[in-house]
């Protein structure tokens, strides 16, 4: 039978739906994990050359053309979407479990490993604490960037986050601030050391533990050119509790669960020291503050996240007259509590994950 005209728009509008994907593989990125899924994509085919390799290439083409054709991407965003309408959980779960139940959050994994590198992201990102630097003559800048786990611990990461390529952004983004001038501290060799003596990331959270936050404050100061102030973990009482306050399990979609967590006697302010919010500043993040020893000494500012705003102020405040922290808010922090606190130190230690600035500035910056 022959097709009747109103059928043929309908008929080629369907083919073009079939082969557009298709015709789209060369011009999309090419990928080779699916964050939508968290699993490695299939890899392109090879030429068989046995009889068996023969039999298996039909199923390798149909996993390659499924994993990699045109449009992809949106197509799976928008069938999470609606499995998400429709009362389903959608999306994959934004924290993953690796080796030996260590968990990590997918934000940032790739980027971690080195197989998800952007060099204008790093580039912006370093630009603009050199910018930074330029606007503190007489202040003692340091930067450093707090790794993600699986950079650390990358032995334990899920086996489609790697293997480890190099550089990662973290390397660009010290070799950035190298460039204008800034003193920065590398701080995987250290903590990958300190492994060696406990424990560095919790297992269930996505923050470094207590030990891997005095390691990174130990190289930190001694980058400051106050090694007085390092504080030495032996000094310490330590002990070791079980917590189920981690994250990762409920962003894995997860009941809480407990996991073994190192402790020490450095997490509360000395006596006499008083903590109070810095007013009239813009924050879309937690609230920035002001630690005031009550006795004389420099002021330090540390502009940070979550890695730095609980562990480093107990460490910072025997030694110095007051601590100021405020969020980093993805470079747009609000630049007056520079101002407001008359820093002689400023510490600029982002997340390595949220060490992202899409161009952005602080506020009152300019």
């Amino acid at each position: 039978m022959l097709m009747t005209r109103p059928r043929r728009p309908l008929i080629l509008a369907v083919l073009a739906v079939l082969v557009a994907p298709v015709i789209a593989m060369p011009f999309v990125p090419f990928k080779t994990v699916s964050l939508e899924e968290n699993r490695r994509l299939a890899p392109a085919p090879t030429l068989p050359t046995t009889p068996g390799e023969w039999r298996k290439l039909p199923r390798a083409i149909d996993a390659w053309l499924a994993d990699h054709f045109g449009f992809r991407d949106p197509l799976m965003q928008t069938a999470a979407e609606l499995q998400r309408g429709l009362g389903g959980e959608g999306a994959a779960a934004t924290a993953v479990t690796g080796r030996q139940g260590q968990m990590f959050l997918v934000d940032g994994l790739l980027r971690s490993t080195g197989q998800e590198v952007d060099p204008a992201r790093a580039a912006d990102y370093a630009a603009f604490v050199c910018e930074a630097k330029a606007r503190l003559p007489g202040v003692n800048v340091v930067a450093s960037l707090a790794p993600s786990p699986a950079e650390i611990v990358g032995d334990l990461a899920p086996d489609w986050a790697g293997p480890a390529r190099s550089p990662t952004e973290y390397d660009l983004v010290l070799k950035g601030l190298a460039r204008c001038g800034v003193t920065s501290v590398d701080l995987r060799p250290s903590l990958r050391a300190t492994r060696a003596e406990g424990q560095v990331y919790r297992q269930l959270d996505s923050h470094w533990s207590l030990r891997g936050s005095l390691t990174a404050y130990g190289q930190i100061v001694q980058a400051m050119g106050q090694p007085g102030w390092r504080i030495d973990p032996k000094a310490l009482s330590w002990g070791v509790v079980a917590l189920d306050n981690g994250d990762l399990p409920r962003l894995a979609g997860r009941p809480q669960a407990f996991e073994q967590v190192e402790i020490h006697d450095r997490t509360a302010l000395p006596p006499g020291a008083a903590r109070a919010p810095i007013p009239g500043l813009a924050s879309r993040a937690a609230p920035p503050f002001l630690i005031d020893t009550g006795k004389p000494g420099p002021t330090v500012l540390i502009v940070g996240d979550s890695f730095t705003a609980d562990p480093m102020p107990p460490y910072f405040a025997p030694f110095v007259g007051k601590v100021a922290w405020v969020h980093e808010d993805r470079c747009g922090f609000d630049w007056r509590v520079v101002g407001r606190v008359k820093p002689d130190y400023v510490l600029f230690l982002a997340a390595a994950r949220e060490a992202v600035c899409d161009g952005a500035r602080p506020a009152h910056f300019n």
